[in-house]
């Protein structure tokens, strides 16, 4: 079932942070937009050269962005920290199309030759760091998901693949609102993609901002192959 932008329990402060120096060991600046690549159960941040690298397009902003539950104030049904703006995951590498129930998951391959799925993330009005490149930052959101995809789920933890506790680097947009260009989930080296056509797929994901309750989403998804 698709839910987008449910609060959750558990608030900002809830999971623990990587060390400063466990991220500086993955992080790569390079000129070029900004992503978070996954390879099995280990993510590397690339983080964007301020200035560099194409928008995603379709970006609105503000409390009516895409996706949006309510105001900036609404309080969660647990009564723990309330939700603070909106936040929208997506599929696309070059233009942010949003997901949906039921729909295809395609496998697209990567600058470097790589096969992935590229997830951008949108959102807007919560607190992001000064400046919102600053990894290292209690202020920065943190980002978790869980890719499950049927006869493929030997990963860790029993997915296709996951990550947790990732700050995103949002850029700030003209109009206020929020972008990190794509996640890129990475399929294995050995793996061809063309064996995960037509396999159902599901996708969880959660951002969890300073100071806000957590934003979850969660989609079933059926895979296609590059053609």
């Amino acid at each position: 079932m698709n839910r987008r932008l449910r609060p959750t329990a558990g608030g900002s402060g809830s999971v623990a942070r990587l060390g400063a120096a466990s991220w500086r060991s993955a992080i790569a600046v390079v000129k070029s937009p900004q992503m978070l690549a996954v390879w099995g159960g280990v993510a590397l941040l690339v983080v964007a050269v301020a200035g560099c690298g194409a928008r995603v397009s379709g970006d609105e902003g503000g409390s009516s962005g895409p996706g949006s539950s309510g105001s900036d104030t609404t309080e969660s049904s647990s009564g723990q920290e309330p939700v603070v703006g909106w936040f929208e995951l997506g599929f696309g590498d070059t233009a942010f199309t949003p997901l949906h129930d039921g729909d295809a998951l395609p496998v697209v391959w990567g600058g470097q030759g790589a096969a992935m799925f590229p997830l951008p993330v949108r959102g807007a009005e919560f607190v992001l760091p000064d400046p919102p490149s600053d990894y290292t930052s209690e202020l920065a959101p943190l980002f978790d998901f869980e890719l499950d995809i049927e006869g493929y789920n030997d990963g860790p933890g029993g997915h296709f693949k996951r990550a947790a506790n990732y700050p995103i680097t949002f850029e700030v947009l003209p109009d206020g609102s929020y972008e990190f260009l794509y996640v890129a989930v990475l399929l294995p080296d050995e793996l061809d993609p063309g064996v995960l056509e037509g396999l159902p797929a599901h996708l969880w994901a959660r951002l969890r901002p300073h100071g806000s309750a957590p934003f979850e989403v969660e989609y079933d998804l059926v895979v296609a192959a590059p053609r």
